[in-house]
């Protein structure tokens, strides 16, 4: 692999990596192969419950700290009205609770019932499982590691750094 340097060089932008076929092939295909794997965990609940695809991690976003509408769009890089649609169903199911702001009566939060509760520790209970037993190899330092590399791929942070200290070890 050779490395360029990055767009702007001399900003203090990272090098930026050249990656060749085989390693563009094994990065987008284990990411595939992941997605195949835990997807029919999300897959089976969302059909448990009558929602759509993305209602089980809508529940587990809303469930870590109230959301809004908004917010989710842009999380899930979708746009309003696919929200919205999703978000009745998640509504119809009894998964999520609305509560409009009480300064300006306007801005929508959302928040997860009972039931919505229930199905994000189905979900976390689920997944928790399948990451302990793929990955009990890996310490849960190279874990978190591995999703912070992950979410910045996701964000489209190309000069994003891990704040993980190199392991003398490696």
């Amino acid at each position: 692999m050779q490395s360029a340097d990055a767009p702007g060089s001399g900003s203090g932008a990272p090098p930026q990596e050249v990656y060749g076929p085989d390693e563009v092939g094994m990065f987008f295909g284990a990411l595939a192969s992941a997605r195949d794997r835990f997807g029919h965990v999300i897959r089976d609940l969302a059909r448990e419950y009558g929602i759509g695809p993305r209602g089980p991690w809508m529940v587990g976003v809303i469930g870590r700290q109230p959301a809004s509408p908004h917010q989710l769009a842009e999380f899930f890089s979708i746009g309003r009205s696919l929200v919205t649609a999703e978000l009745r169903q998640l509504q119809s199911a009894g998964l999520i609770a609305y509560s409009k702001s009480k300064s300006d009566g306007r801005m929508v939060t959302l928040s997860l019932t009972s039931k919505g509760v229930e199905l994000r520790e189905r979900v976390t209970a689920s997944l928790g499982r399948m990451l302990q037993q793929r990955l009990a190899g890996y310490s849960k330092r190279e874990v978190m590691q591995c999703a912070r590399l992950l979410n910045d791929f996701a964000q489209g942070n190309p000069y994003a750094t891990l704040a993980v200290e190199e392991d003398p070890e490696d």
